[in-house]
């Protein structure tokens, strides 16, 4: 197979770059008003969304997309700091948000929206984002986004 053609590597650099210079603006703007990294509040507001604040430590990693080792470190640091605990469930741990941790999060959400309408909706037209909602479903397999399932 032929290496990626300038045009093709233009655009592999451009996901890239977006991906990574989007995250990390936001994530450094949570941890500086709430102590969070982006790594912490995506756990946090995962477990709040899916699970009401409670939810399968497995689930909870298959939702993230997250290796069962980088789960169990995390929630351990998480864990001593307070804002989430595990406790063990009928089929497995249970990770449960404290009340600690839904302060931080209540705390964080708007700081979240603030930093990605900042970094990436308010860089945007309308036609442009609905452009990349599209571009995103149709790469990552979505239903729903633009793409018809099929």
């Amino acid at each position: 197979m032929d290496p990626l053609s300038p045009d093709e590597l233009q655009v592999w650099q451009a996901c890239k770059t977006l991906g990574h210079h989007v995250t990390r603006r936001v994530g450094a703007e949570l941890t500086a008003v709430t102590g969070l990294s982006g790594s912490e509040y995506g756990l946090l507001s995962r477990l709040e969304e899916l699970g009401e604040g409670r939810l399968g430590q497995q689930a909870l990693a298959d939702a993230l997309g997250w290796a069962k080792s980088r789960m169990s470190h995390q929630l351990t640091r998480m864990a001593a700091r307070g804002i989430v605990h595990r406790e063990k469930g009928p089929t497995g741990v249970v990770v449960v948000l404290t009340p600690d941790g839904r302060d931080l999060l209540a705390r964080a959400r708007p700081v979240h929206a603030a930093a990605v309408r900042e970094y990436l909706i308010d860089r945007l037209g309308e036609p442009e984002r609905a452009m990349l909602v599209r571009i995103a479903g149709r790469l990552t397999g979505a239903v729903g986004e633009g793409e018809p399932a099929g």
